[in-house]
């Protein structure tokens, strides 16, 4: 099958889609499963995960990662649910970083963390990315479903002590549920050498919480923040989807992604794998690529290679959120697919 792009030249070269766009980075969900239930997130009821049968194994895992790393693969995320909650974490992240990835961090909600942060740093991780969508201690029960934000606290306090840097603090914010929080989570970056990002929220098919009217754009965010000081737009040396900014004077970050309102797939670089073994493209698209099945089946890494490039082939140019959430009606819980 042929593909737009040729095969890279050498190991340094990524892969580009027939956008141009290089395809470097690999996010990887490894369980559906979570210790919290966030309003957001989860469904609220009727949960079903997968069965253990269903779910790639580590070995599946790196044997991928290692074939797309031949082709230019530089930058892994670890996601979930909530992936510290999957056993021998820290060999999956020993084992991928001995493939060569440059770039491997995880996302968390960090109730966790704290006990594990020494030794995911010693295996291998660089640093991590942590939910926290407030700072009350009743409204976070409420968030997530009954969760300690303590525990919160302590995971960050840990992270930064193992080295786990830059720390990333993911918020998403909400309108009447947190966005009375902004400017707090903004003011957070002052004396704080953390990145504060603000993510829009998205609708996700199972989750009767959305409504365009609760999401918090980004450019509100931004017009509430600059009630703080000056902000300063600072160059993003990644392709990631953040706008980056500095309110004067401050050691921090603060980063807006706007799914919604303002999209960045223009410079998108990533694909999704899925615990169930699927290559997503693009996180709102039905189009999947099946690499477990061909794994189980015998299928030699070259057959397994053809699968990355046509995962790339077949990204598309943009998502459509920002014109219908319709598009978004078949998209699984987040916990399914990877945050």
């Amino acid at each position: 099958m042929n593909i737009s792009a040729p095969k890279p030249k050498n190991m340094k070269e990524a892969m580009k889609d027939p956008y141009n766009r290089s395809i470097d980075y690999l996010r990887i969900s490894i369980t559906d499963k979570c210790n919290l239930k966030c309003v957001y997130c989860m469904p609220g009821k009727d949960i079903k995960y997968f069965k253990r049968s269903e779910v790639l194994t580590f070995e599946e895992i790196v044997r991928f990662v290692s074939i797309a790393k031949k082709n230019g693969l530089r930058k892994v995320r670890i996601t979930g649910g909530e992936p510290l909650m999957k056993k021998n974490v820290a060999f999956l992240i020993s084992s991928i970083k001995k493939t060569g990835i440059h770039d491997l961090s995880l996302t968390t909600n960090g109730i966790m963390l704290a006990g594990l942060a020494n030794g995911l740093k010693k295996a291998g991780l660089d640093r991590v990315n942590i939910s926290l969508d407030t700072m009350d201690t009743e409204k976070y029960k409420k968030i997530t479903g009954g969760g300690d934000i303590n525990k919160v606290w302590q995971a960050i306090e840990a992270a930064e002590g193992a080295g786990l840097t830059p720390i990333k603090i993911n918020i998403v914010p909400i309108r009447g549920l947190n966005d009375d929080e902004i400017l707090s989570f903004a003011s957070f970056t002052i004396d704080k050498n953390y990145h504060v990002r603000f993510i829009e929220f998205m609708p996700v098919g199972s989750n009767e919480m959305w409504s365009r009217d609760k999401c918090v754009t980004s450019k509100e965010v931004l017009e509430k923040i600059s009630t703080l000081g000056s902000l300063e737009r600072l160059k993003f040396r990644g392709k990631g989807p953040s706008r980056n900014f500095r309110l004067k004077g401050a050691r921090g970050v603060i980063g807006i992604i706007s799914p919604i309102s303002d999209h960045f797939c223009g410079a998108c670089n990533r694909l999704r794998l899925t615990i169930n073994g699927k290559i997503r493209p693009c996180l709102f698209s039905q189009v999947e690529i099946d690499i477990k099945t061909p794994m189980r089946s015998g299928a030699s890494d070259i057959e397994i290679e053809q699968l990355f490039y046509d995962a790339i082939k077949v990204k598309p140019q943009r998502h459509l959120l920002h014109e219908s959430a319709a598009s978004s009606e078949f998209l699984q819980a987040m916990s399914k697919i990877g945050g």
